[in-house]
């Protein structure tokens, strides 16, 4: 491993722009997991110990590769929960996740955001850091500022050099940082109110806001996230898609910022409340904590005293952040939205009010990320265009005609991410919303086959509401849908070099 880790670092010269930054960011994952897996070593032998020799080893190789690749010192750099390498964020993967989440701890329990590897690293040095910081950690205070550590530097960056680090030209960086961050705090959100821990309401609120200000001519980046296939099933990477598909709707329909902060936090508690309800028996547990599946076999075992079932996920919430307006609207949603999908989503009082908007909705949202994710063994997750036709369906029935259509016409009948052929012959991915609402069965799609049946590296953008010129026939019109899973083609792998779970992989940008 250390071989191939060293031969990588000096690939950079022969590489394109995406394939030396992909190559950057292999690294810098590498580096946070070596660091971590270090640390953690330590904590159990004496540094003096062989056991000690293969971490430091790989940490020393992963150095040394990036020093040859950048030519320049390795900076590591922690803001906001994510790690940069560089000024280059580290786009976080299956196996980073939770080694990442605890790093950030050990970095703000040493009160420092910055680590620097001056040169390449001698074992002195890292036994030096490492006593340094274990000293510091099992003391529980201290600064290891104080501590002698060699070529290592360390310290805490001030606001002024955050922000810069934060300022990032690249939409697609900012987006996957937006969302990766979402995914940790959620998660974290999460796990300390099953552990009654008191969660930080004002992370879910500033999350909130972050996606409200991302520009609309960005969206399509922001819902290929919804299909990250390694974070979907549990209960809080739903609370993240649910908020998505939610104010991008609300977006699409002109929603003023206050009812969409109202929306979007209303997206993001519809479904919280089940963490201080489900208690999941230990083999239905995995790193990644409560699963949609168990939640929903909770609703299914208690169709038949749904009454008490809502009330009790809606009151839980009372717990959470006291008793106001806004928590009302969220006790409201919440109440409403815990319906079978069978049954429609009216007759929940004794009078004949109806289901508020915001929980018709979210209510919408909910099941489209839901029919998106896998149900367990032998039940898949529909392909976008299926779980969007599965709504159209069932309008009128489980979910509001009006509002069901509206949906649809908004984030359009073919979902970004769903793969066509065309009238054609051509092959393309859907990458990005219809720019015409009224012909929402005509989105923009990125060609990845063409006519001859050569695949693109590089295909065009086509925009499918394009006519020939007079205007009477359009230039391209989807046939069918394919399965992207059977062409090996992934949509978060298209837009920001990201691995599913089944390790698919879509043409280059």
């Amino acid at each position: 491993m250390v071989d191939d880790i060293l031969g990588l670092g000096g690939q950079l010269g022969g590489l394109s722009d995406r394939e030396a930054a992909n190559a950057v960011n292999e690294l810098g994952q590498q580096l946070l997991t070596a660091l971590f897996a270090t640390l953690r070593t330590a904590s159990m032998h004496s540094l003096k110990n062989q056991a000690m020799d293969r971490p430091f080893e790989h940490l020393t190789a992963i150095n040394h590769a990036l020093r040859e690749m950048l030519g320049e010192e390795t900076v590591l750099r922690l803001s906001d929960g994510n790690f940069f390498v560089n000024k280059r964020l580290v786009r976080l993967d299956y196996a980073t996740f939770e080694n990442t989440r605890y790093l950030a701890r050990i970095f703000e329990f040493l009160n420092i955001n910055e680590l620097t590897f001056q040169e390449d690293l001698e074992r002195d040095t890292l036994v030096a850091f490492m006593q340094a910081a274990l000293s510091i950690i099992r003391a529980g205070h201290g600064y290891i500022e104080d501590h002698p550590l060699g070529t290592i530097r360390v310290r805490k960056m001030q606001v002024g050099e955050i922000d810069e680090l934060r300022r990032d030209d690249n939409p697609r960086n900012r987006i996957l940082a937006t969302y990766a961050q979402g995914l940790l705090m959620l998660r974290q959100f999460v796990l300390d109110l099953q552990h009654g821990r008191t969660p930080r309401h004002t992370r879910v609120k500033r999350l909130c806001l972050d996606l409200i200000d991302i520009p609309s001519q960005h969206h399509n980046m922001l819902l290929a996230l919804v299909h990250l296939e390694a974070y979907k099933g549990t209960l809080f990477s739903h609370m993240m898609n649910t908020a998505v598909l939610a104010i991008v709707f609300g977006h699409r329909l002109g929603l003023p910022r206050r009812q969409l902060v109202d929306l979007g936090l209303a997206a993001f508690h519809h479904d919280l409340g089940w963490a201080l309800l489900a208690n999941e028996p230990a083999d239905q547990v995995d790193d990644f904590g409560l699963k949609m599946s168990t939640i929903n076999g909770i609703r299914e075992a208690a169709r038949d005293n749904l009454d008490v079932l809502r009330t009790q996920v809606a009151q839980s919430l009372v717990r959470l952040g006291g008793f106001n307006e806004m928590v009302i609207n969220r006790l409201i949603v919440a109440f409403e939205c815990q319906v079978p999908e069978d049954q429609p989503a009216d007759n929940l009082y004794y009078t004949e009010i109806g289901p508020s908007f915001m929980s018709t909705v979210v209510r919408i949202a909910s099941a489209y990320d839901e029919l998106t994710s896998a149900q367990g063994e032998g039940a898949p997750a529909l392909l976008p265009d299926q779980a969007m036709r599965h709504i159209l369906d069932n309008q009128g029935g489980s979910y509001d005609s009006f509002l069901a259509t509206l949906f649809a016409h908004c984030l359009g009948a073919y979902p970004v991410g769903t793969l066509v052929e065309l009238d054609t012959t051509e092959i393309g991915l859907v990458v990005n919303l219809p720019t015409n609402p009224v012909n929402y069965h005509r989105p923009q799609i990125k060609v990845v086959i063409d006519r001859n049946g050569h695949p693109l590296v590089d295909g065009p953008v086509v925009d499918l509401d394009s006519t020939f010129h007079g205007g009477d026939r359009y230039m391209r019109t989807i046939e069918r849908t394919l399965d992207s899973r059977a062409y090996g083609v992934s949509i978060t792998r298209f837009f920001f070099g990201l691995e599913d779970e089944a390790g698919s992989a879509a043409p280059p940008s």
